[in-house]
């Protein structure tokens, strides 16, 4: 799992073998999950997310898209490499 933003209470990751997918991103928070399609933005996935909290983290995916979007061009631009980091905050 690689976080590569965070939003206040909110952990934006993506798995390990991620960048065989289309670009995407989950978001964490006190045990849910929910999981976006960053192209078109749309919801794929949610574990136990409110409407409300929903609207927000979709707000707060959408602020952050651009920086998530370049991630995601970085690690398609390194294939067959390991993705330099620059915009990762940390690896768990």
């Amino acid at each position: 799992m690689i976080t590569i933003h965070r939003s206040g209470q909110y952990r934006f990751y993506v798995n390990s073998g991620y960048n065989l997918e289309p670009p995407y991103i989950c978001v964490k928070h006190e045990g849910h999950v929910a999981k976006f399609s960053l192209q078109p933005l749309a919801l794929q996935s949610n574990n136990g997310f409110s409407r409300t909290e929903l609207s927000r983290i979709q707000q707060a995916v959408l602020d952050a898209r651009d920086q998530l979007l370049k991630h995601w061009a970085n690690v398609r631009g390194t294939e067959g490499e390991k993705p330099s980091g620059e915009l990762l905050l940390h690896q768990e």
